[in-house]
């Protein structure tokens, strides 16, 4: 990576011109992630948000295979777009769940389409990845025609809250094993724990800007609750289950999940940020949700810690 920083976006989130006007920045590149529609392997968001992508002539969570097609065929078109412009592309392909019979063609071929655009523009994709059969799957069928991402949802277990120690050991291993590793919303905002492996690491470590999970919420039962959500196809799911499912899932944490209160108070990344950086910090991830508009106040922040570093 020739340039000092990066930043990666989520998908839709921000026009092309905008991402080819801030990776035209001297000393920021920009990334840009996000879901392949109605993946069994995603798990970042539900599959049936679509990545903000908005359809008219839809009503809930449902939809038939014209309206799916429309989907992917924007996505595809939009990564070649950005791929034009010499910005990587990341699929989030982080189901907890997958399973050997998950790897169908089906499920394979727009991840092989995804290799083969990089490589038409360039730049080498990536997919973000917490899983062991899918990752050995890709790495055997692809190898290093993709880069791999260690995801956040890897650092959680299912019965508890992980300290920093023990996460701190999984990104030390995983730093050796992948090009880079995506701290959890909690360790990034964590000065020591970053210093610690900045030190080590500078060049393998991402940690997410708008980070408001709070320390007491356990993201393993976020991160499974969107797994299984995903391995339903948005063909053949049943909208009421959805919302049924939604209000309790969201009922039970009300309380202790940090994103509810920013449904109210506005993120602020800026004193994140400037630990983040004075800890050594040089790769960056505006997850999406609660901040993902906050570009711009991240690059000037960069830039301002460019400033006083040349003075």
């Amino acid at each position: 990576m020739s340039k000092k920083y990066s930043i990666e976006v989520p998908l839709y989130s921000y026009s092309l011109n905008q991402l080819d006007r801030f990776n035209r920045l001297p000393d920021v590149a920009i990334r840009v992630f996000g879901g392949i529609p109605d993946s069994p392997l995603h798990g970042g968001r539900f599959n049936y948000t679509l990545d903000g992508q908005f359809l008219w002539d839809r009503f809930l969570f449902r939809m038939g295979r014209p309206q799916l097609d429309r989907v992917s065929d924007k996505f595809f078109r939009t990564v070649r777009m950005i791929n034009a412009k010499g910005i990587p592309f990341h699929a989030v392909l982080t189901n907890l769940f997958v399973e050997a019979n998950d790897l169908q063609d089906s499920a394979l071929k727009p991840i092989r389409k995804l290799a083969e655009l990089g490589e038409t523009y360039g730049v080498r994709n990536g997919v973000i990845i917490n899983n062991r059969v899918l990752e050995d799957r890709l790495r055997h069928d692809l190898g290093n025609r993709l880069a791999y991402f260690g995801s956040c949802t890897k650092y959680v277990a299912p019965d508890r809250i992980l300290t920093p120690r023990e996460t701190m050991t999984m990104y030390r291993a995983d730093c050796r094993q992948y090009d880079a590793v995506i701290f959890t919303p909690q360790d990034s905002r964590r000065e020591s724990l970053l210093k610690e492996l900045a030190l080590e690491s500078q060049q393998k470590i991402i940690v997410i800007a708008n980070t408001y999970c709070s320390n007491g919420c356990n993201c393993y039962d976020h991160y499974a609750y969107i797994s299984r959500q995903n391995k339903i196809s948005m063909l053949k799911m049943s909208d009421f289950k959805v919302l049924f499912e939604a209000g309790q899932f969201v009922l039970a944490r009300l309380f202790n999940c940090g994103a509810v209160k920013h449904c109210f108070f506005p993120i602020n990344i800026r004193k994140t940020v400037r630990m983040q950086l004075r800890a050594g910090i040089v790769h960056f991830k505006l997850g999406r949700g609660i901040g993902s508009g906050k570009l711009k106040e991240l690059v000037e922040l960069i830039r301002c810690q460019e400033t006083k570093s040349a003075l």
